[in-house]
């Protein structure tokens, strides 16, 4: 650093003080000049009172995890699903499936008012510009998408994977049992502990 020169330690440490000072190299005692904002990675109340639907889908080998969690405006758990398939697909596609399995659980429990919460910004954009794609998995998107029809206000929003954590852990955890298991208001220990870790 000083070109071979010995120098007494006190004339180094000064000099790597002052290149310390003037950089900000590996300088803790000031702030840095770029500080990242804190951000806050707990679960938020939807808008007008809907319906809150958490969805993640993991991929594993040849197998895929899909979690579902549906909260009301106060964020008391209405239920949801952990989804087992035993089917290799790629991972854009498995975050399709997992919209999908959303929007029919929703349906089935007659829930019309939706804020859907996914972390794959490729399904976010393409349902908020909604151009025509001639591709199959284009086509896929348009039939899920079709399935939103009924419902009398929807809207799928990007959600750091950070903030979809409870629904990344029931991914987790039904591919480490291997098999699918709904749930309504009344719900396993495991995953009251997960809901109960989000909302701190």
């Amino acid at each position: 650093m000083f070109w071979g020169k010995e120098d007494d330690t006190r004339v180094v440490w000064e000099q790597a003080r002052t290149l310390g000072d003037d950089f900000r190299i590996h300088n803790l005692s000031h702030a840095p000049m770029n500080p990242r904002p804190f951000k806050s990675h707990r679960w938020t109340k939807p808008p007008n009172a809907a319906i809150k639907i958490n969805v993640d889908a993991t991929v594993f080998d040849s197998v895929v995890g899909i979690g579902i969690i549906a909260r009301d405006h106060d964020g008391f758990v209405l239920g949801g699903c952990a989804i087992f398939l035993d089917d290799k697909m790629d991972i854009e596609w498995a975050e399709a499936e997992a919209l999908r399995e959303s929007i029919m659980w929703a349906s089935n429990n007659s829930v019309t008012r939706d804020v859907f919460e996914i972390d794959c910004a490729s399904l976010v954009n393409r349902f908020k510009s909604q151009w025509e794609d001639i591709s199959i998995f284009g086509f896929q998107l348009k039939e899920i998408f079709g399935l939103l029809e009924p419902f009398i206000d929807v809207n799928i929003e990007w959600v750091a994977h950070s903030s979809n954590r409870v629904v990344d852990s029931l991914c987790k955890l039904t591919i480490y049992k291997r098999y699918t298991f709904p749930f309504n208001m009344e719900y396993s220990s495991d995953i009251h502990g997960l809901v109960l870790a989000d909302a701190c």
